[in-house]
């Protein structure tokens, strides 16, 4: 499943299935961290028959922009007023 591809508009293969390195690298994240929330199921992967993780192309995209949304800023109560 890991080799699969599908045809993209240019005409060159489109990767399905990224590593856990090429996550960690799109996230600025260690290599490491990446296989450990595979692991503990915070981020969906399968495991190589070689015991190496991949993860889908489109869940790294999704994953990449939820990290570069603005973060809501938690409303704070001025001083002096109920």
């Amino acid at each position: 499943m890991a080799g699969r591809k599908r045809a993209q508009t240019d005409g060159r293969p489109e990767k399905l299935w990224v590593t856990s390195g090429e996550v960690a690298r799109a996230l600025n994240m260690t290599d490491a961290a990446i296989r450990r929330w595979a692991r503990e199921g915070l981020l969906e992967a399968i495991k190589t028959p070689g015991g190496q993780y991949r993860f889908r192309r489109e869940a790294l995209s999704d994953l990449t922009k939820a990290r570069q949304a603005p973060k809501a800023r938690p409303k704070t109560s001025r001083a002096g007023t109920r």
